[in-house]
């Protein structure tokens, strides 16, 4: 007896996506609001049509976690309350805190003390997942969005461990940008690394009204505008 067409083609292959979200975020969102309201399980379901995306995995921080009232935090919750409603994708929440910086330019007054904001725990929190996930089975090929130097220590122990998972280190860079975001590195251990493609982005943005189980109604921010 012959085989169903569906016996005979083989399972498509399990993706897993791990995105940085403040290196996606600087790399190429701040510089394309109207790009921000993404939908990321229809945006890589796209760019990896031979593949089944299976998880996931948007790793951030919430910003000025001191102030009583931030506009930025505001529009981050809700684009992650947005996230929240794709079935395969989960937020990671990692640790934002301030940093005491000396300004010792001329033009600061020399000494001049001030704090800026930094995310933690990012990096180390993608590469736990990475391994584990690689050591449970969880995936056939890894999706790795950012260009931090950080994460090459992970990706290369999923490489020479279990080096049938296909790896991809996608850089998140405007086109222009492209040629001062490079990482050899990845390319010397046999990962592929290359800039995260954009084209047609624009046709998996998330719809402007996203009504949940609530009965609430999540709106994209006035800020974003729509391309």
């Amino acid at each position: 007896m012959d085989a169903s067409p569906s016996a005979l083609t083989p399972p498509l292959r399990r993706t897993i996506v791990y995105i940085d979200a403040f290196n996606w975020y600087f790399g190429i969102f701040a510089q394309r609001p109207a790009w921000k309201w993404l939908n990321l399980e229809s945006f890589f379901a796209s760019l990896r049509p031979d593949e089944q995306i299976v998880a996931i995995k948007f790793f951030t921080a919430l910003v000025e976690p001191k102030l009583r009232t931030s506009p930025r935090r505001d529009r981050q919750q809700r684009y992650l309350s947005a996230l929240r409603t794709l079935p395969k994708t989960t937020v990671v929440l990692g640790k934002y805190q301030n940093r005491t910086v000396t300004c010792r330019a001329a033009a600061c007054g020399r000494n001049l003390e001030y704090e800026v904001g930094e995310e933690k725990k990012t990096d180390v929190n993608i590469a736990v997942h990475l391994i584990d996930d690689a050591l449970r089975d969880r995936m056939d090929c890894a999706l790795v969005v950012s260009g931090d130097s950080d994460l090459e220590p992970a990706v290369a122990w999923v490489r020479a461990n279990h080096p049938t998972i296909k790896q991809t280190v996608y850089i998140p860079t405007l086109p222009e940008e492209a040629k001062e975001r490079r990482n050899d590195f990845y390319q010397s251990i046999g990962v592929t690394c290359r800039p995260l493609p954009l084209d047609g982005i624009t046709r998996h943005l998330l719809p402007s009204s996203i009504p949940l189980p609530s009965g609430a109604v999540l709106e994209r921010p006035r800020d974003w505008p729509a391309p």
